[in-house]
């Protein structure tokens, strides 16, 4: 199946390495061209993808490129990573600034932030430059959820946790089980899965409060996949649209990427494949 689907994919490698685009509303292949003008043009567009793969991150920088400057959106875009914690925010402005007065390049200006072992993302730090607008950090610290996944949702200060967090369906709940399974001792779930949800929270609860005209979240599938984790949060507190992409590449591909799943349906709005 994987084999017959890719073979049905029309090239586009002149496009930042993308490779087919498919709508799951119309079960239909489209054009780059027609994708980036069916993207929203204010609000939100989740980038859901694989971590740290160059390809991924290309095509990512593309795709807000080209839709922030067909938008008319440059003065009034955010790019928000879900790599980087919002308590550093104000150490990650000065670096930006630094990097965008020439002080610093890409590569260091991330690793500086985010560490070494994510340096696939410099294109994207170098579209945020282009626009001038430095990356919204979504995150907590980890030590602030280890003491969570210690002591429970009260371990840590009641500021860092948005009144609107909750504790994922049964859907959500299975969907972690399962690729989590062999990882953990069955005790361990409970407190694992509080911490992925108080992520999708925390995250959905910065986006939320960090709104311009046109926003891009990129952060991990598994948190976007289905419509659930971070993007089921923010719609709930947030009103203006919001489009989900599923971002992989030949060798991550799966056919369920395009037919859906079974038991949980469409995995995004849209899939994006590249080379």
């Amino acid at each position: 199946m994987k084999k017959i689907i890719l073979c049905l994919l029309f090239s586009l490698s002149s496009l930042a390495n993308i490779v087919s685009i498919y709508k799951t509303e119309t079960k239909s292949f489209i054009s780059y061209e027609n994708f980036i003008n069916e993207l929203n043009d204010s609000g939100y567009i989740v980038l859901g993808e694989f971590h740290n793969f160059e390809n991924i991150q290309t095509a990512q920088a593309r795709i807000i490129k080209d839709k922030t400057l067909s938008s008319n959106s440059t003065e009034s875009v955010q790019i928000m990573w879900e790599f980087i914690n919002h308590t550093d925010q104000e150490s990650i402005n000065t670096k930006f600034n630094a990097f965008v007065n020439g002080r610093t390049n890409s590569v260091s200006f991330v690793s500086e932030i985010a560490g070494k072992q994510n340096i696939s993302y410099a294109p994207i730090m170098e579209v945020a430059k282009e626009f001038n607008s430095a990356p919204i950090a979504l995150n907590l610290p980890r030590e602030l959820k280890k003491k969570v996944m210690e002591g429970g949702i009260l371990a840590i200060d009641p500021k860092y946790i948005p009144a609107h967090h909750y504790v994922g369906g049964d859907q959500y709940r299975e969907r972690f089980s399962n690729a989590m399974g062999g990882h953990m001792p069955p005790q361990s779930f409970e407190k694992y899965f509080l911490a992925q949800c108080l992520t999708d929270s925390v995250m959905s609860d910065i986006a939320n409060k960090n709104e311009l005209n046109l926003n891009f979240i990129i952060a991990g599938s598994f948190h976007t996949d289905f419509f659930d984790g971070t993007v089921s949060r923010l719609k709930e507190i947030n009103s203006s649209k919001v489009t989900t992409l599923k971002i992989t590449n030949n060798e991550l591909f799966d056919s369920e990427f395009i037919t859906g799943s079974e038991d949980f349906g469409s995995y995004a709005d849209y899939i994006v494949i590249t080379e």
